[in-house]
């Protein structure tokens, strides 16, 4: 049997609706969430350089800092969950600069209006003068316009975790 359910956090949205015929109740949500920051360093030991991740939370970043975001997303239930949707803030004082999830058949989407619309290729557009006239033109938007990242998830198989990161650069 496969179970929808609806989740909202601060950090992290999960949203979908419930298809089993008795609702799930909150208090026995089939969905465990943690969310965890970390400072990414470059460090040197026996001439090979690794990445890693010391735990940022409740601590300062210094502009030029890079931090990840990581969200772990747990079915602690026995049945499938479906349509799960993992909406994660990228912050105004950072700099998106990357975002993976380890589940299968993810669909990575970005918003540039703080979450409002999403699109795998987010565009914008920009007013360009061509002949001495204003035109305007629809572009690409950059990593850097980025406001929102969401991951979905068609599916997350009974007893199965899933992490998703997002990488900022400090303003």
């Amino acid at each position: 049997m496969t179970v929808k359910t609806q989740l909202t956090l601060t950090l992290l949205t999960l949203t979908s609706t419930a298809l089993a015929a008795q609702a799930v109740p909150a208090k026995t949500s089939p969905i465990k969430l943690s969310a965890a920051t970390y400072a990414v360093t470059q460090v040197t030991e026996n001439g090979k350089t690794t990445e890693r991740l010391s735990d940022a939370a409740g601590k300062g970043a210094l502009p030029g800092s890079l931090l990840q975001m990581s969200q772990k997303v747990q079915n602690v239930s026995t049945r499938n969950v479906q349509g799960l949707r993992l909406n994660m803030r990228v912050d105004p004082a950072t700099t998106y600069q990357t975002s993976n999830c380890d589940a299968a058949r993810t669909n990575t989407l970005f918003s540039i209006d703080r979450g409002k619309t999403f699109a795998a290729k987010p565009t914008k557009t920009v007013t360009v003068t061509e002949n001495g006239k204003a035109v305007q033109r629809v572009v690409p938007a950059s990593p850097s316009d980025y406001t929102n990242v969401r991951w979905e998830l068609p599916e997350l198989g009974a007893g199965q975790t899933v992490n998703c990161n997002l990488r900022v650069r400090v303003k």
